[in-house]
């Protein structure tokens, strides 16, 4: 009949939970990590390539440091041309 129709509440819950966003890594702190540690590959565990990260481990390891000069030329190859970590942001 002739009743008040007030309009509908907003739906808050809709949106969803916003997800995480990770601050950038910084780029300083993976040179340095793959020129001291690159044989262990923790610049690769510190810029989320985890398998890079272990593939380089098991090399060193399992040689018993033998094969850890190619652990460690791969690393400084990638020092040199890795610009952006697993989640593809840029390291600043």
């Amino acid at each position: 009949m002739g009743g008040y129709n007030p309009p509908p509440a907003p739906v808050y819950w809709a949106a969803g939970p916003q997800p995480y966003v990770a601050p950038p890594k910084n780029r300083v702190a993976f040179i340095l990590l793959g020129i001291f540690l690159g044989i262990f590959g923790a610049h690769n565990f510190y810029a989320g390539y985890t398998g890079r990260g272990a593939i380089q481990l098991s090399i060193t390891i399992c040689t018993l440091f033998v094969g850890s000069i190619v652990s460690w030329i791969w690393a400084i190859v990638e020092v040199c041309i890795v610009d952006r970590d697993s989640q593809n942001v840029y390291m600043v």
